[in-house]
């Protein structure tokens, strides 16, 4: 499920990433400086819309780790995500941990967090990456 994730938004394919998720997730990316609430799952798919304004993004999951507890899990793995526009490049990689639920419908994402290890490239290479990216969603009317 968490590759599910990193693949639904590379390949921006929305209804298949919402489909990942309770109808209220806790989202934590506050080690990067964004959200870190209780958010109703379509708001947080909404955010991660901004990665449409991207010429592409690539997610890669590795070292993932399961425990599982019943029908709850907690899913660790690593992360390196980068993201391309024009010739402006921004990578980070640090640490997933997703909660789930096991549903009558199947497994569905609870919890996500991200914590970052590092920004190959620099921060401000990767914020002047996503301002492009948000500029360009301004431009389209989608952002």
């Amino acid at each position: 499920m968490v590759v599910d994730y990193a693949m639904a938004l590379d390949a921006q394919n929305w209804p298949a990433f919402r489909a990942l998720f309770e109808d209220e997730i806790k989202v934590d990316y506050s080690s990067m400086g964004s959200l870190c609430a209780t958010v109703p799952a379509q708001k947080w798919v909404d955010r991660c819309r901004v990665l449409a304004g991207f010429d592409a993004t690539q997610h890669k999951i590795s070292n993932i780790v399961v425990t599982l507890a019943g029908d709850v899990a907690r899913v660790t793995s690593y992360v390196d995500a980068a993201h391309f526009i024009g010739d402006l490049a921004g990578f980070t990689c640090g640490t997933y941990v997703h909660k789930m639920r096991r549903r009558s419908e199947g497994w569905k994402i609870s919890a996500c967090a991200f914590v970052v290890a590092g920004y190959p490239g620099g921060r401000a290479a990767f914020d002047e990456a996503f301002a492009a990216a948000r500029a360009v969603q301004v431009a389209r009317g989608t952002g």
